[in-house]
């Protein structure tokens, strides 16, 4: 008797597990955004990110100028917080100078990417120019954007995996 009942909840058993994989996949997927609906801002915080995947090929001066710069865009873009670029703006103009000097990979020695390498520290000073100056939230954000895509030039050295 004690083995009819053991065969008895084994293929009840037996018959739960082979189910419950259907009952899960009787649920429509929910579909994502379409692409041009998706707020990337929203759905992703940079500061929580693994940057590690995102290196120019060993470039650390591009590295070290990039961490800055999303450190003061996005809380700028996303939130209207000009706080940190107000407070990095002249480790920015260092950073930028360093990176102007560098040389980088064999990959970004196209001249497109060596003028906006040799620019940067240009025009990071005039964002800094215009924290020193304590321009109006507005123009500093601007300011801030033009450099923004400016940099975004030097991200192409660095293929997908910077772009952020």
């Amino acid at each position: 008797m004690t083995s009819i009942r053991l065969t008895a909840t084994a293929a009840a058993l037996a018959s739960l597990f082979a189910t419950a994989p259907l009952a899960a996949q009787a649920k429509p997927p929910v579909a994502p955004p379409a692409a041009g609906q998706m707020d990337h801002s929203k759905m992703m915080d940079h500061s929580k990110m693994d940057h590690g995947a995102a290196k120019a090929d060993g470039w650390k001066e591009l590295d070290a100028y990039h961490m800055l710069m999303m450190a003061t865009w996005h809380p700028a873009k996303d939130k209207n917080d000009l706080a940190p670029i107000r407070a990095k703006a002249t480790e920015m103009v260092a950073s930028a100078k360093l990176l102007a000097a560098s040389k980088g990979p064999m990959s970004c020695q196209k001249p497109e990417l060596l003028k906006a390498q040799a620019g940067l520290p240009v025009e990071t000073e005039k964002v800094a120019t215009m924290v020193a100056a304590k321009a109006a939230d507005a123009d500093l954000k601007a300011g801030l954007k033009v450099l923004h895509d400016r940099f975004d030039v030097l991200e192409e050295c660095a293929g997908a995996g910077m772009k952020h």
